[in-house]
Parts: structure tokens; C-alpha cells; sequence
């Protein structure tokens, strides 16, 4: 019911709104239906981070990433107990947005919010810059049951010759190096590290016979899609291969 509930004012604020805003209310319907391909956000297309498709297997593929600017932060933090949280069924996506605390005590919620702000202009330029796709974290947890990770956002075409300097000193320009991954793809909501670690664990197990080509102790994740769209979500895991003569991020 309170779906239905905040769909309803959704959809009356919509309506309510001078004609020309029926390109918005496609935008707002397609956000909340996945009517959109996977990983466009839910809010029409934004830039992504440009690779090189190597060979597709069944069920993964091999990328190569090139070496472009990224803006990131990095954030070492004890592992939450969430286990008992439980599926993200809808419902609890909508709760999740509803409570403010829940979305900002999270790490990942102030690791996003201090790369917005970057990009929303609290730069030494004050420049805007456009948000991108995918959200990419380097994850390294560690037997005491904590985390590092490392938060990145791709800088546009447009700034990545000469990014504006963050203002804020936990967030870094940092150029990657060229690397090669094997990807995995998945669908629904990775709003919890565990998501990322079990959908990871699969994966590694998936690729067993590859364990000798792979780096352990690290992965990268990619997040396309904005919380408020709610089907055909698109996510990876992704594992660093060896001997490609190049750094990890």
C-alpha cells in the first residue's frame, strides 16, 4: 500500500505539471518499469566508462579497460551485520529511500556523497560535470571483518584531460592503468557489500579453472543503476587478470 501510495502522488505531481513535462513523466514511468536497456539509470543515457569487449564466454566475458581520469575515495570500515536484512524485495528499496539515516550511515552512501559533491561543483573550479555509468568500487576485505574500498567515478570526455581538483581532501584524481577483467553480470539491487561478496564468491567459484589467471584479495563491482529503478538492473563483479603487464587501479 504505501508503494501504491507514493506512485499515486508521483504520478498526480506528474500530471499535474504543464503539458510539456509528458517527456519527463516517459522518464519517471521508464525508471520505475526497466523499460530502459539495462545500465542506462533509469534517466535516460549517461557516459560510461569506455572498454574493449576481448571474448565472451558463456555466462562471462573478458574486458579491457584503458587507462582514463577517475574522481575517488577510499574508506577502511568494519563489515555491518546485515545478513538478517534479508531480500531487497520493493518494498524495501522504498523504505530504504524513505529513511534518510538508513542511506547515510552507510559507508558507501558517504563515499557516493562526497564524489557528487565533486562533480556537483565543489571543485576548485566550481564545475559542473555530468554523472557517469557505472559507479566502479575496488573492494579488499580482510579476516578482521573489515572493508576497504575504493570509490570511483569516471570523469567525462570533456574533463578528462584536465579534471577540476577536489576541494575535499578524502577525494582524489587518480588515473588508471590499463587492466584486463573477466565480468560477471547480474540483475536486482547490490545495495550491501555481502551482495557484492556472495555474487563475487560465485563467480570466483565459476571461474575455478581460471583461479591461476586471476589476483586474489581484491575485485572491482559496477554499479549502472540508480536506486529508483526498481527492474532490469544491471551490476558486475569483476576479477583483475594476471600477467597483462598492467597496475590495478
Amino acid at each position: 500500500m504505501r508503494i501504491a501510495a507514493l506512485l499515486t502522488v508521483l504520478l498526480a505531481g506528474a500530471f499535474a505539471a504543464p503539458q510539456p513535462q509528458f517527456g519527463g513523466l516517459k522518464k519517471l514511468l521508464n525508471s520505475f518499469s526497466g523499460d530502459e536497456k539495462p545500465g542506462s539509470g533509469g534517466n535516460g543515457d549517461y557516459e560510461s566508462v569506455p572498454y574493449e569487449t576481448i571474448q565472451e564466454y558463456e555466462g562471462y566475458e573478458e574486458r579491457r579497460y584503458p587507462s582514463v581520469n577517475f574522481a575517488c575515495t577510499e574508506l577502511t570500515y568494519e563489515m555491518p551485520e546485515d545478513n538478517d536484512e534479508g531480500e531487497w524485495t520493493l518494498e524495501k528499496v522504498m523504505e530504504w529511500m524513505s529513511s534518510s539515516k538508513s542511506r547515510k550511515d552507510r559507508p558507501q552512501s558517504k563515499m557516493f556523497l562526497k564524489l557528487f559533491r565533486y562533480i556537483a561543483g565543489v571543485n576548485s573550479e566550481a564545475q559542473e560535470i555530468e554523472m557517469t555509468i557505472p559507479v566502479i568500487s575496488k573492494l579488499a576485505p580482510s579476516e578482521d571483518n573489515k572493508m576497504t574500498k575504493e570509490m570511483c567515478f569516471y570523469i567525462t570526455k570533456e574533463f578528462q584531460e584536465n579534471p577540476p581538483q577536489p576541494i575535499d581532501k578524502d577525494v582524489v584524481i587518480k588515473k588508471s592503468s590499463e587492466r584486463v577483467v573477466f565480468v560477471k553480470t547480474f540483475g536486482g539491487y547490490a545495495m550491501r557489500d555481502s551482495v557484492w561478496m556472495d555474487n563475487a564468491a560465485a563467480f570466483r567459484e565459476e571461474i575455478s579453472d581460471r583461479a591461476d589467471e586471476i589476483y586474489e584479495g581484491y575485485f572491482y563491482t559496477a554499479g549502472y543503476d540508480s536506486p529508483m529503478k526498481f527492474w532490469n538492473r544491471r551490476n558486475e563483479v569483476m576479477f583483475e587478470k594476471k600477467n597483462n603487464e598492467v597496475d590495478i587501479l
